[in-house]
């Protein structure tokens, strides 16, 4: 069989660079508007209050392991996604969380919700692995535009707009397209599979540990 439809050709590169800017300059804007808005000190006890309220907690193990070790980079979009929408005073946009923002709403939280909705997409839910040139100008100009907002809250400079223009043009050799594809597509999802694995079997240890208590008491 030929494998000439799974080589390497400007469509996957194009996928490849969209990924790159995922996993990069989105990813590390969103670390620095958490950055911005709570300090790893405050964002533990926030966090721990959050679960005392709401008693089961929204988030694994394994994230809130990452929360309570104080590192923000090492927190991925869903986990910022969270702790953005639910830690933080950032206001909903109109058609409030979790929901597409509107095109013309350039919020705060109308970009975060963007950048978890291209994540969504192109992990989740990618259906094709390469891009045409016209998907793919239309894309790279979406991100950089919620870069550019998200810069503009941050009062910084346009490092990651500046980053995104060196992403779009930098040589791309067929392995390192398959890496950043097959990191956004898989290795985040293999990471959640995992976690949610281990609080399933959590649960099942206090389902028998319960079971067995009233077994004894009976």
């Amino acid at each position: 069989m030929s494998l000439s439809k799974y080589e390497s050709t400007r469509g996957t590169t194009h996928l490849a660079r969209i990924a790159r800017a995922i996993l990069g300059p989105c990813i590390d804007v969103l670390r620095e508007v958490l950055s911005k808005e709570i300090s790893p000190p405050d964002l533990e006890k926030k966090v721990k209050t959050y679960i005392l309220q709401n008693g089961k907690p929204s988030i694994s193990e394994q994230q809130k392991r990452l929360v309570y070790g104080k590192n923000y980079s090492v927190f991925d979009i869903t986990l910022l996604y969270f702790l953005l929408r639910n830690m933080c005073s950032i206001p909903p946009h109109r058609n409030k969380w979790g929901k597409d923002p509107e095109p013309t709403d350039l919020s705060v939280s109308a970009n975060i919700e963007r950048i978890r909705i291209l994540r969504n997409e192109w992990y989740g839910h990618a259906t094709a692995f390469f891009l045409t040139d016209l998907d793919f100008e239309r894309k790279w100009n979406h991100i950089s535009q919620i870069l550019k907002e998200l810069e503009g809250y941050l009062g910084t400079a346009t490092k990651y707009q500046d980053t995104l223009v060196k992403l779009k043009i930098c040589c791309m050799d067929p392995d390192s397209i398959q890496h950043y594809i097959d990191t956004l597509l898989t290795v985040e999802e293999l990471q959640t599979d995992v976690s949610n694995l281990k609080e399933d079997v959590e649960e099942i240890k206090k389902s028998i540990k319960i079971s067995s208590t009233k077994g004894k008491a009976i």
